[in-house]
């Protein structure tokens, strides 16, 4: 165990001597400046998305708002349109007589359906 952190210290201390010795050369300024900027640039890129994702939920969450209000505002209406389909319904089933003829035949009908 004091092996594997004395090995992981003295690997620790040669990369940081080579980035060191990397940096200090104009090479390693070079290569610096590019993680830098692409770093800087897939920052950018991120933030951008996340933007995009924040106003698509914030648009979703308002079509959802709206569509709650409609529903709300219409709800009276539907109750009232039900109600009215429940009366003609009802006022229909008044107006229709069932004459003993009408029901003979009927029953006549079902009959031979079943002989079949």
């Amino acid at each position: 165990m004091a092996v594997n952190r004395l090995a992981y210290f003295f690997a620790g201390a040669v990369l940081g001597a080579a980035g060191l010795a990397m940096v200090k050369s104009g090479k390693g300024q070079q290569l610096v400046s590019g993680v830098i900027n692409g770093g800087c640039g897939l920052a950018e890129n991120v933030l951008a998305r996340v933007e995009t994702v924040k106003e698509d939920i914030e648009d979703y969450m308002a079509e959802v708002k709206y569509k709650a209000e409609q529903a709300k505002e219409n709800a009276p209406e539907a109750e009232d349109i039900a109600e009215e389909a429940v009366i003609e319904a009802q006022e229909t089933e008044e107006e229709v007589e069932v004459t003993p003829e009408a029901e003979e035949e009927s029953t006549t009908d079902s009959s031979e359906k079943k002989g079949e």
